[in-house]
Formats: structure tokens, sequence, C-alpha cells
């Protein structure tokens, strides 16, 4: 290794006095890289493989040091302002998509209603016209048994017209459940 080599991260051993795992410390020279690297939406992983590090070691040298996260932080942030300026270029220019998502998404504008707006909510629900017709018997059988219970005063099965002209024709080997 060579002394104008620059190094973005080490590996450094405990401070003195201290015991525990060696860790990475992203040096100074690091620091433009990190802030680089998510700048131009990298993502986590390749900013710590750049560094030599484990994604799970970057985000541990990201707690410890508080100058990594500032550059991290900073390039997101660089990059979001780019993202909604080519969003906004695109909207003056006419694109309605991009105009839409940006009052979405910088605005909150909605198509539907918030889910959080949604607290009185009151559901009917109308079963009167449901016919429940136990499996073991036909429909015809089941309206000869509510007629005879006077539970039913509607028009005999065999008089109903289905097909203008022609009579049903009740078939018993049409019986439902066998």
């Amino acid at each position: 290794m060579t002394d104008n080599q620059i190094i973005p991260a080490r590996l450094v051993p405990p401070e003195p006095g201290r015991t525990g795992r060696s860790h990475w410390r992203v040096e100074p020279e690091g620091l433009p890289i990190v802030e680089e690297l998510a700048g131009r939406g990298c993502h986590v992983t390749t900013i710590a493989k750049v560094l030599g590090m484990s994604s799970d070691a970057f985000r541990d040298c990201r707690k410890r040091q508080p100058e990594v996260d500032e550059a991290y932080h900073r390039g997101l942030g660089r990059e979001h302002d780019a993202l909604v300026g080519n969003l906004r270029q695109a909207a003056d220019e006419g694109n309605v998509v991009a105009s839409i998502y940006l009052l979405k998404a910088k605005h909150a504008l909605y198509d539907q209603p918030s889910p959080h707006s949604a607290t009185n909510v009151q559901v009917n629900v109308d079963n009167s016209g449901v016919l429940v017709v136990p499996a073991k018997m036909s429909m015809e059988e089941f309206l000869e048994e509510r007629r005879a219970a006077g539970a039913y005063q509607g028009p005999r099965i065999d008089t109903v017209e289905r097909i203008p002209g022609q009579r049903a024709v009740i078939d018993p080997e049409t019986n439902r459940g066998d």
C-alpha cells in the first residue's frame, strides 16, 4: 500500500481501555463517497460494498458516526430534489401524469377518501328477498310446503310460464341434493 492511496473506510480495533470487537470506521475521505453514491440513488448495500464492508457494518457505522449518517442523508436529499425537479419540469411541459403525481405526493391529494376519515361507517344488509331452501328439497317442494303452512301466497310453480307460451314442467329427477 502506498502513502497516497485513499482509504475511505477501515477496520479499527476497540478504543484504548475498552474491550470488544473491531469495528468499521468511515474516514473523512469516505464521506464524499457516501454522499455521492446516496445522491445517485445507490442502495445501502452498494455503498457498503464500495467502502469495503457489509451493509450491517455500514448501518452500525452510521449509528456510531453521525457524520456518516449526515452524509448519507445529504445524498438522499440531493437525489430527492433532482427527481422532484425532473417531475416538476415534466409537469410544466404539460405531462398530466407528472402533475397528478406531484399533487398527490406533495400536497396529499387523493382520488379516494382517506381510510382514517371514515369514522362513522354504517352497513345495512337487506336480506328480506333471500330464500333459503333446505339442501334435500327442491324449490317446488319447498314452495308447496310453505303454501301448505300458509306462509306463501304466490302462484303454483306448475302454472308459472318460464318461457312465454310454455308451462313449467316439474321433473322429479331434478330435485336438489340428489
